[in-house]
């Protein structure tokens, strides 16, 4: 079967998440190719090497540099199916509606919020609607004077 590589992801203990285009994901496992031929040590030896997986051009393999590719064949045909990515529009949504829950909680408008945090009120509606994606710190930004923060847990 031939399918390309739509999506990587390097997961911990060197197992890579790989979407493919007929929608299946597959989490392969990179140590063996680890312990058995020298190039894919410089995964381990080389700090940071490991995250630097990117598809290749076409979708027909992955590249870490130009001594160290997979085959998108090889994987699908060696990888193990997993279930896709959790939802992101799910995440952004919860985010959004405890944001608004909590704005409204300590009675603030969207202009009371704009004075407080410096971010404009059409920012702040477009954010809570979900017509925008602000940026990181504008989220920050919006959620200090609220008295929230933003932590990172594994999902």
């Amino acid at each position: 079967m031939f399918v390309k590589i739509t999506s990587v992801t390097a997961l911990p203990d060197y197992v890579l998440l790989v979407g493919f285009s007929t929608g299946e994901f597959k989490q392969f496992d990179l140590k063996p190719l680890i312990n058995k031929y020298p190039p894919f040590k410089s995964l381990v030896e080389v700090e940071g090497l490991y995250g630097q997986v990117k598809i290749d051009v076409g979708g027909y393999g992955l590249v870490w540099n130009d001594d160290l590719d997979i085959s998108a064949d090889g994987i699908y045909e060696k990888g193990v199916t997993s279930e896709p990515p959790r939802n992101m529009d799910a995440y952004k949504q919860k985010l959004v509606e405890e944001f608004v829950k909590a704005r409204k909680s300590m009675g603030l408008s969207q202009k009371q919020l704009e004075i407080l945090s410096g971010v404009p009120q059409a920012c702040i509606a477009r954010t809570e609607k979900g017509i925008t994606d602000p940026q990181l710190t504008t989220l920050l930004r919006l959620l200090e004077p609220l008295g929230l923060t933003l932590s990172i847990t594994d999902i």
